[in-house]
Protein backbone atom coordinates (compact mmCIF):
# COMPACT_ATOMS: atom_id res chain seq x y z
CA UNK A 1 0.00 0.00 0.00
CA UNK A 2 1.35 3.12 -0.89
CA UNK A 3 0.38 6.96 0.55
CA UNK A 4 -0.11 9.91 -1.94
CA UNK A 5 -0.12 13.38 -0.15
CA UNK A 6 -2.25 15.14 -2.75
CA UNK A 7 -2.46 18.86 -2.92
CA UNK A 8 -5.97 20.74 -2.52
CA UNK A 9 -7.53 23.09 -4.78
CA UNK A 10 -8.27 26.33 -3.38
CA UNK A 11 -12.18 26.76 -3.18
CA UNK A 12 -13.24 29.41 -5.91
CA UNK A 13 -14.81 32.13 -3.50
CA UNK A 14 -10.81 32.91 -2.54
CA UNK A 15 -10.32 36.39 -2.61
CA UNK A 16 -7.62 38.01 -4.61
CA UNK A 17 -3.93 37.30 -3.89
CA UNK A 18 -2.94 40.70 -4.71
CA UNK A 19 -4.26 43.69 -2.36
CA UNK A 20 -3.34 44.81 0.33
CA UNK A 21 -5.25 43.84 3.31
CA UNK A 22 -5.41 43.86 6.78
CA UNK A 23 -5.38 39.77 8.46
CA UNK A 24 -9.01 40.21 9.17
CA UNK A 25 -9.65 36.11 9.60
CA UNK A 26 -12.21 36.17 12.29
CA UNK A 27 -9.72 35.84 15.15
CA UNK A 28 -8.17 39.18 15.57
CA UNK A 29 -10.13 39.83 19.07
CA UNK A 30 -7.39 38.84 21.72
CA UNK A 31 -4.23 39.52 19.24
CA UNK A 32 -2.46 42.37 17.54
CA UNK A 33 -3.03 42.78 13.87
CA UNK A 34 -0.47 43.11 11.29
CA UNK A 35 -0.27 44.63 8.16
CA UNK A 36 0.30 42.21 5.12
CA UNK A 37 1.09 43.57 1.70
CA UNK A 38 0.48 41.43 -1.45
CA UNK A 39 1.02 38.19 0.40
CA UNK A 40 -1.08 36.97 2.30
CA UNK A 41 -0.45 34.50 5.77
CA UNK A 42 -0.93 30.85 5.34
CA UNK A 43 -3.97 31.97 8.20
CA UNK A 44 -5.50 34.62 6.09
CA UNK A 45 -5.27 31.91 2.97
CA UNK A 46 -7.50 29.27 5.02
CA UNK A 47 -9.59 32.06 6.68
CA UNK A 48 -11.00 32.88 3.26
CA UNK A 49 -11.89 29.26 2.26
CA UNK A 50 -14.25 29.27 4.81
CA UNK A 51 -16.14 31.82 3.05
CA UNK A 52 -18.09 35.09 4.89
CA UNK A 53 -20.35 34.18 7.60
CA UNK A 54 -23.45 35.79 7.18
CA UNK A 55 -24.49 38.58 9.42
CA UNK A 56 -27.60 38.20 9.76
CA UNK A 57 -27.85 35.17 11.12
CA UNK A 58 -24.83 36.05 13.29
CA UNK A 59 -26.64 38.89 14.68
CA UNK A 60 -30.06 36.60 14.91
CA UNK A 61 -27.94 34.03 17.34
CA UNK A 62 -26.33 36.95 19.11
CA UNK A 63 -30.02 38.04 20.01
CA UNK A 64 -31.40 34.95 20.72
CA UNK A 65 -28.23 33.81 22.40
CA UNK A 66 -28.53 37.37 25.06
CA UNK A 67 -31.97 36.95 25.44
CA UNK A 68 -31.91 33.16 27.10
CA UNK A 69 -29.36 34.04 29.06
CA UNK A 70 -26.52 31.96 30.93
CA UNK A 71 -28.48 30.27 33.89
CA UNK A 72 -31.03 29.42 31.01
CA UNK A 73 -28.60 27.91 28.32
CA UNK A 74 -27.27 25.85 31.14
CA UNK A 75 -30.92 24.88 32.10
CA UNK A 76 -31.36 23.36 28.28
CA UNK A 77 -28.02 21.78 28.32
CA UNK A 78 -29.28 19.59 31.41
CA UNK A 79 -32.71 19.13 29.34
CA UNK A 80 -30.96 18.18 25.99
CA UNK A 81 -28.28 16.17 28.41
CA UNK A 82 -31.25 14.01 29.74
CA UNK A 83 -33.25 13.48 26.42
CA UNK A 84 -29.80 11.99 24.37
CA UNK A 85 -27.98 10.35 26.89
CA UNK A 86 -29.63 6.96 27.37
CA UNK A 87 -27.84 5.40 24.55
CA UNK A 88 -30.43 3.12 22.58
CA UNK A 89 -28.52 2.38 19.14
CA UNK A 90 -26.58 -1.04 18.97
CA UNK A 91 -22.95 -0.90 20.36
CA UNK A 92 -21.83 -4.41 19.71
CA UNK A 93 -18.06 -3.82 18.99
CA UNK A 94 -18.42 -1.38 22.50
CA UNK A 95 -19.67 -4.28 24.78
CA UNK A 96 -17.49 -7.43 22.48
CA UNK A 97 -14.18 -5.27 23.45
CA UNK A 98 -14.24 -3.87 26.83
CA UNK A 99 -10.44 -3.62 26.84
CA UNK A 100 -10.05 -1.41 24.47
CA UNK A 101 -12.25 1.56 25.96
CA UNK A 102 -11.15 3.76 28.11
CA UNK A 103 -14.12 4.44 29.59
CA UNK A 104 -17.31 1.59 30.19
CA UNK A 105 -19.86 4.15 30.28
CA UNK A 106 -18.49 6.07 27.08
CA UNK A 107 -20.58 4.30 24.54
CA UNK A 108 -19.08 3.71 20.65
CA UNK A 109 -22.49 2.85 18.74
CA UNK A 110 -22.01 0.76 15.82
CA UNK A 111 -23.70 2.88 13.48
CA UNK A 112 -20.77 5.48 12.58
CA UNK A 113 -17.82 3.59 14.41
CA UNK A 114 -14.46 3.72 12.21
CA UNK A 115 -14.29 0.11 11.26
CA UNK A 116 -10.87 -0.48 10.96
CA UNK A 117 -9.98 -3.03 7.70
CA UNK A 118 -6.10 -2.53 7.28
CA UNK A 119 -4.14 -4.53 7.61
CA UNK A 120 -6.83 -7.61 6.04
CA UNK A 121 -5.07 -10.38 7.86
CA UNK A 122 -5.81 -8.95 10.95
CA UNK A 123 -9.58 -9.81 12.22
CA UNK A 124 -9.94 -7.04 14.87
CA UNK A 125 -11.79 -4.43 13.18
CA UNK A 126 -12.72 -1.76 16.45
CA UNK A 127 -11.30 1.18 17.77
CA UNK A 128 -13.54 3.48 20.04
CA UNK A 129 -13.82 6.06 17.31
CA UNK A 130 -16.67 7.53 15.12
CA UNK A 131 -17.23 9.98 12.04
CA UNK A 132 -18.98 12.87 12.61
CA UNK A 133 -20.51 14.63 9.64
CA UNK A 134 -20.79 17.82 8.10
CA UNK A 135 -22.83 18.79 5.39
CA UNK A 136 -23.03 14.69 4.77
CA UNK A 137 -19.56 14.42 4.35
CA UNK A 138 -17.18 12.88 6.72
CA UNK A 139 -15.54 15.56 8.13
CA UNK A 140 -14.31 14.38 11.32
CA UNK A 141 -13.69 11.22 13.60
CA UNK A 142 -14.05 11.77 17.34
CA UNK A 143 -11.95 9.16 19.06
CA UNK A 144 -11.10 8.67 22.59
CA UNK A 145 -7.64 9.32 23.44
CA UNK A 146 -5.23 5.82 22.93
CA UNK A 147 -4.60 3.91 26.02
CA UNK A 148 -1.71 0.95 26.02
CA UNK A 149 -3.40 -1.52 24.71
CA UNK A 150 -4.74 0.53 21.81
CA UNK A 151 -2.39 2.42 20.29
CA UNK A 152 -1.77 0.08 17.18
CA UNK A 153 -5.56 1.04 16.63
CA UNK A 154 -4.77 4.07 16.43
CA UNK A 155 -2.11 4.12 13.98
CA UNK A 156 -4.15 1.74 12.32
CA UNK A 157 -6.97 3.98 11.61
CA UNK A 158 -4.79 7.21 10.96
CA UNK A 159 -2.69 4.89 8.23
CA UNK A 160 -5.97 3.68 6.96
CA UNK A 161 -7.65 6.94 6.60
CA UNK A 162 -4.61 8.53 5.59
CA UNK A 163 -5.55 11.34 8.32
CA UNK A 164 -3.78 14.42 7.34
CA UNK A 165 -3.69 15.80 10.99
CA UNK A 166 -4.45 14.49 14.75
CA UNK A 167 -5.68 17.01 17.54
CA UNK A 168 -5.38 16.38 20.75
CA UNK A 169 -7.15 18.55 23.29
CA UNK A 170 -5.59 17.02 26.28
CA UNK A 171 -2.37 16.46 28.21
CA UNK A 172 -0.97 13.28 28.98
CA UNK A 173 -1.53 13.73 32.98
CA UNK A 174 -4.20 15.69 34.42
CA UNK A 175 -4.75 16.52 38.31
CA UNK A 176 -2.53 13.42 38.48
CA UNK A 177 -4.93 11.19 36.53
CA UNK A 178 -3.35 9.85 33.07
CA UNK A 179 -5.77 10.72 30.46
CA UNK A 180 -4.25 9.67 27.19
CA UNK A 181 -1.27 7.40 26.88
CA UNK A 182 1.78 8.79 24.80
CA UNK A 183 1.69 7.60 21.15
CA UNK A 184 4.83 9.32 20.07
CA UNK A 185 8.54 8.61 20.05
CA UNK A 186 10.12 10.67 23.02
CA UNK A 187 12.63 12.60 20.93
CA UNK A 188 13.38 13.19 17.04
CA UNK A 189 15.87 10.46 17.50
CA UNK A 190 13.56 7.85 18.64
CA UNK A 191 10.91 5.39 16.66
CA UNK A 192 7.96 3.72 17.80
CA UNK A 193 7.83 -0.10 16.13
CA UNK A 194 4.19 -1.16 16.03
CA UNK A 195 2.60 -4.20 14.95
CA UNK A 196 5.30 -6.12 14.72
CA UNK A 197 7.38 -4.33 12.31
CA UNK A 198 4.35 -3.57 9.81
CA UNK A 199 4.53 0.32 10.99
CA UNK A 200 7.71 2.51 12.28
CA UNK A 201 6.47 6.06 13.90
CA UNK A 202 9.08 8.65 13.86
CA UNK A 203 8.55 12.40 14.75
CA UNK A 204 10.32 14.68 11.80
CA UNK A 205 9.68 17.78 13.10
CA UNK A 206 10.32 18.37 17.01
CA UNK A 207 6.98 20.06 19.07
CA UNK A 208 6.83 23.66 18.58
CA UNK A 209 4.18 26.25 20.08
CA UNK A 210 2.63 28.39 16.89
CA UNK A 211 0.09 29.70 19.52
CA UNK A 212 -0.45 30.34 22.73
CA UNK A 213 -0.34 26.23 24.77
CA UNK A 214 -1.39 25.19 21.15
CA UNK A 215 1.59 22.38 20.01
CA UNK A 216 2.38 21.97 16.16
CA UNK A 217 4.51 18.36 16.27
CA UNK A 218 5.17 16.45 12.50
CA UNK A 219 5.31 12.60 12.57
CA UNK A 220 5.45 10.19 9.81
CA UNK A 221 4.63 6.41 9.64
CA UNK A 222 6.40 3.86 7.17
CA UNK A 223 5.03 0.20 6.81
CA UNK A 224 7.13 -2.48 6.14
CA UNK A 225 7.39 -2.22 2.54
CA UNK A 226 8.68 1.75 2.56
CA UNK A 227 5.45 3.06 2.43
CA UNK A 228 5.05 6.40 4.05
CA UNK A 229 2.33 8.63 5.32
CA UNK A 230 3.34 12.06 7.03
CA UNK A 231 0.55 13.68 9.58
CA UNK A 232 0.72 16.97 11.72
CA UNK A 233 0.08 16.82 15.52
CA UNK A 234 -1.76 19.42 17.36
CA UNK A 235 -1.92 19.71 20.86
CA UNK A 236 -3.90 22.31 22.91
CA UNK A 237 -2.44 22.45 26.49
CA UNK A 238 -4.70 24.39 28.12
CA UNK A 239 -8.46 22.93 27.77
CA UNK A 240 -8.57 21.69 31.03
CA UNK A 241 -10.94 18.37 31.46
CA UNK A 242 -14.77 19.26 31.83
CA UNK A 243 -13.64 22.85 32.15
CA UNK A 244 -13.09 25.50 29.03
CA UNK A 245 -9.87 27.23 27.70
CA UNK A 246 -9.37 30.74 28.84
CA UNK A 247 -9.82 32.57 25.38
CA UNK A 248 -12.43 31.87 23.00
CA UNK A 249 -11.04 32.94 19.98
CA UNK A 250 -8.25 30.37 20.42
CA UNK A 251 -10.36 27.86 18.83
CA UNK A 252 -11.27 29.02 15.27
CA UNK A 253 -7.38 30.00 15.51
CA UNK A 254 -6.76 26.28 15.14
CA UNK A 255 -9.75 25.29 13.12
CA UNK A 256 -8.45 27.96 10.20
CA UNK A 257 -5.40 26.40 10.29
CA UNK A 258 -6.93 22.77 10.34
CA UNK A 259 -9.90 23.91 7.38
CA UNK A 260 -8.21 21.98 4.47
CA UNK A 261 -7.87 18.74 6.19
CA UNK A 262 -10.13 15.24 6.05
CA UNK A 263 -10.53 13.82 7.88
CA UNK A 264 -9.31 15.26 10.95
CA UNK A 265 -8.85 12.99 13.82
CA UNK A 266 -10.00 14.62 16.93
CA UNK A 267 -9.27 13.34 20.81
CA UNK A 268 -8.99 14.25 24.37
CA UNK A 269 -9.46 11.82 27.00
CA UNK A 270 -12.62 10.21 26.49
CA UNK A 271 -13.17 11.67 23.24
CA UNK A 272 -17.08 13.04 23.51
CA UNK A 273 -16.62 16.49 25.71
CA UNK A 274 -13.91 18.92 24.45
CA UNK A 275 -13.96 16.81 21.18
CA UNK A 276 -17.54 17.41 20.73
CA UNK A 277 -17.31 21.38 21.54
CA UNK A 278 -14.61 21.60 19.32
CA UNK A 279 -16.15 19.70 16.50
CA UNK A 280 -19.62 21.74 17.29
CA UNK A 281 -18.18 25.12 16.79
CA UNK A 282 -17.14 23.62 13.09
CA UNK A 283 -20.09 22.78 11.54
CA UNK A 284 -22.08 26.16 13.45
CA UNK A 285 -19.28 28.24 11.35
CA UNK A 286 -19.77 26.09 8.29
CA UNK A 287 -23.54 27.18 8.57
CA UNK A 288 -22.69 30.79 9.62
CA UNK A 289 -20.92 30.88 6.10
CA UNK A 290 -23.68 29.11 4.54
CA UNK A 291 -25.92 31.57 5.73
CA UNK A 292 -28.65 28.93 7.59
CA UNK A 293 -29.27 29.79 10.77
CA UNK A 294 -27.13 28.07 13.62
CA UNK A 295 -29.20 26.85 16.72
CA UNK A 296 -26.45 24.91 19.51
CA UNK A 297 -29.19 22.64 20.56
CA UNK A 298 -29.61 20.96 17.72
CA UNK A 299 -25.66 20.87 17.00
CA UNK A 300 -25.10 19.05 20.01
CA UNK A 301 -28.11 16.88 18.92
CA UNK A 302 -27.09 16.02 16.23
CA UNK A 303 -23.15 15.25 17.05
CA UNK A 304 -24.49 13.35 20.12
CA UNK A 305 -26.50 11.12 17.33
CA UNK A 306 -22.97 10.25 16.30
CA UNK A 307 -20.82 10.12 18.78
CA UNK A 308 -22.73 9.40 22.08
CA UNK A 309 -22.42 11.63 25.14
CA UNK A 310 -20.57 14.56 23.22
CA UNK A 311 -19.89 18.06 25.03
CA UNK A 312 -20.31 16.54 28.19
CA UNK A 313 -20.58 19.36 30.54
CA UNK A 314 -23.26 22.69 30.76
CA UNK A 315 -19.60 24.76 30.90
CA UNK A 316 -18.50 23.08 27.94
CA UNK A 317 -22.08 24.10 26.18
CA UNK A 318 -21.54 27.54 27.42
CA UNK A 319 -18.65 27.89 26.20
CA UNK A 320 -19.53 27.15 22.42
CA UNK A 321 -21.75 30.23 22.76
CA UNK A 322 -19.01 32.18 24.19
CA UNK A 323 -16.50 31.35 21.48
CA UNK A 324 -19.59 32.73 18.93
CA UNK A 325 -20.31 35.80 20.45
CA UNK A 326 -16.69 36.59 20.46
CA UNK A 327 -17.04 35.88 16.77
CA UNK A 328 -19.42 38.57 16.99
CA UNK A 329 -17.42 40.89 18.73
CA UNK A 330 -14.55 40.66 16.68
CA UNK A 331 -16.91 41.59 14.04
CA UNK A 332 -18.07 44.71 15.46
CA UNK A 333 -21.41 43.42 16.76
CA UNK A 334 -21.82 44.37 20.24
CA UNK A 335 -24.69 45.79 22.67
CA UNK A 336 -24.38 46.29 26.35
CA UNK A 337 -26.47 43.78 27.15
CA UNK A 338 -23.68 41.26 25.26
CA UNK A 339 -21.87 42.65 28.19
CA UNK A 340 -23.52 42.04 30.99
CA UNK A 341 -23.82 38.31 29.19
CA UNK A 342 -19.88 38.16 29.04
CA UNK A 343 -19.60 39.25 32.52
CA UNK A 344 -22.30 36.62 34.12
CA UNK A 345 -20.51 33.56 31.67
CA UNK A 346 -17.20 34.55 33.44
CA UNK A 347 -18.61 34.44 36.65
CA UNK A 348 -19.91 31.33 36.34
CA UNK A 349 -16.87 29.19 34.11
CA UNK A 350 -14.60 30.59 37.36
CA UNK A 351 -16.25 28.60 39.56
CA UNK A 352 -16.73 25.44 37.15
CA UNK A 353 -12.66 26.09 36.11
CA UNK A 354 -12.00 25.72 39.77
Amino acid sequence: MTSVNKKRNPRKNQVQKDLTMETEDGTQADRPKKKIVKKRSAVVRRAAQYGEVNEAMLKDFVKTTIETGVKNIATEFVALKMETQSCQKPKTGHETHPEKNRYKDVYCIDETRVVLKWPEDNPNDYIHANWVKINGLNKFICTQGPTEKTIDDFYRMIWQEKAPCVVMLCNIMELGKKKCEQYWPESVDGAMVLMDGKLTVKITEAAKEVEQNILLMKISITDDKGAVHAFEHWQWKAWPDRGVPEIPMAVFRLLIRLKTASPIIVHCSAGIGRTGSIVGLEIALVKFCAGEKVILKEIVKDIRNQRHGSVQTDAQYLFMHRVLLALAENRKITSPEMSVFVTEYDKLIATKNG
